[in-house]
């Protein structure tokens, strides 16, 4: 593997696992904020408080199920690019082998 992918994959990994511990952390603040604006959506704003809670918990649970993911994701290509690297180990591009 070269060592420009081996980078490459390593950003990809980093820009995952913080795009989803964003997702995660921010993820009631995401759902309320959400919330609200579907309720000023509705007519007159009115609507059942049930209502208003179920869809702010679903938009709520939306963004931890997305930020788990993004976070699950970036962990595991940031361990598969270390034990391939540590493996297979870093070779350098045929043009600068000489």
């Amino acid at each position: 593997m070269f060592k420009n992918h081996i980078t490459g994959l390593g950003i990809i990994s980093i820009i995952l696992a913080i795009i989803g511990l964003i997702l995660l952390f921010s993820s009631a603040s995401f759902g309320i904020s959400l919330g609200n604006s579907w309720l000023t959506g509705q007519v007159d704003g009115i609507a059942d408080t049930s209502n208003y809670v179920m869809v702010m918990e679903t938009y709520t649970n939306a963004f931890l199920i997305t930020g788990g993911i993004l976070f699950a994701a970036g962990l595991v290509t940031a361990i598969l690019t270390y034990f391939t690297a540590l493996f297979l180990g870093v070779k350098a591009p045929p043009e600068q082998e000489k």
